[in-house]
């Protein structure tokens, strides 16, 4: 387990009338939920580790304070915000109250929304399409967190509603009709000192964003939110599993990995390798694709392969069932949060 050193960005609040053995369990359940490292867990202080910077709450009298510590500004704002969307299932009244010491202003765009322009839209092999996109503030999106995302507004309406910041420094999205569209996409390339980014979009039926590519011209505004989610692993033995969908993220991690690295990628594809999304992988990592006429569940052959090479990092991003069955199992068998990543990238529900 790693723990990051001390961060520069703060900001405090106090919760009264809370109760910080009731605080305490919430946070510890969410700890062992989420594979998320506990640095203190005393009768007065739990703190916790998360991949964008440290929770800590303290027993004061009356009620419980709150710190949030990171890196950037950025993921100051989500841990902010993640804690009072928490803290609006089981104290909504103290949700509604909460004041940060470094409060913004009530009203304006989250420090992680920005606004882009589209570049350009071109066919990458024969199933995806690599949307490029121009926007400002983009420093941010480092190797650490390579997800993003895209915000479309709904079809039909001519006066958007774009989200704001309440007083509580949570996000406040509309919703009913004016709701708009958030899926998460990868960070396929970035140039962060032009403010230029490519993310790629997978082609199939029904998809609102696979819609939107197909049509969209250079100079149409969109949004994004981001940076978030997973980032480029430390490590030089990977074992990857993933479908179409996680293709353009396997295909950023393969490029970013070491030139010594070992391991093998196993992919569930359609379309087979016919579908030509371009991987280009370090001389000791073999790719296998899965095509149609193969039926093996791709959660099996994660986990038999997992157990064959234990110290190979876990990188698994498919439906959300068979994410859900990896990490389940992973529990069980004792393995480390920080030497894996299970995702589930769409739902059948």
């Amino acid at each position: 387990m790693t723990i990051r050193p001390e961060f520069s960005l703060h900001a405090e609040t106090t919760l009264p009338e809370l109760s910080f053995p009731a605080m305490r369990m919430v946070m510890l359940h969410e700890a062992q939920e989420h594979d998320l490292p506990v640095i203190e867990d005393t009768d007065e202080r739990v703190t916790l580790e998360t991949p964008f910077g440290h929770y800590s709450f303290g027993a004061v009298p009356g009620g419980v304070t709150a710190t949030v510590s990171a890196a950037k500004q950025d993921w100051l704002f989500m841990l902010k915000e993640s804690l009072v969307e928490h803290l609006m299932h089981f104290a909504p009244d103290a949700a509604a109250v909460l004041r940060w010491s470094d409060a913004e202003k009530a009203g304006g765009l989250p420090p992680n929304f920005h606004f882009a322009t589209v570049q350009s839209v071109r066919a990458i092999g024969t199933c995806f399409l690599r949307v490029r996109i121009k926007a400002r503030g983009l420093s941010s999106f480092q190797d650490d967190a390579i997800h993003f995302r895209i915000v479309l507004p709904p079809e039909g309406v001519d006066e958007v509603e774009w989200p704001f910041v309440s007083e509580n420094g949570a996000t406040v999205w509309p919703k009913g009709d004016k709701a708009l569209h958030r899926p998460v996409y990868t960070t396929r390339w970035i140039d962060r000192d032009e403010g230029v980014m490519d993310f790629d979009v997978f082609q199939h039926d029904g998809g609102r964003v696979s819609a939107w590519a197909s049509q969209v011209e250079p100079g149409t505004k969109v949004a994004v939110v981001g940076p978030g989610g997973g980032g480029i692993p430390d490590t030089r033995r990977i074992l990857m599993f993933a479908d179409e969908t996680a293709l353009p993220a396997v295909a950023r991690i393969l490029e970013d990995l070491p030139e010594d690295s070992e391991g093998h990628v196993t992919v569930r594809a359609e379309g087979g390798p016919e579908c030509a999304y371009p991987l280009s992988a370090p001389s000791g990592v073999s790719i296998t694709w899965l095509g149609p006429e193969n039926d093996q569940n791709l959660s099996d052959i994660a986990l038999a392969e997992h157990n064959e090479f234990p110290d190979h990092f876990l990188w698994f991003a498919c439906e959300k069932a068979d994410a859900q069955k990896v990490r389940a199992a992973y529990k069980v068998k004792g393995g480390d949060p920080a030497t894996s990543y299970i995702a589930g990238y769409w739902s059948k529900s």
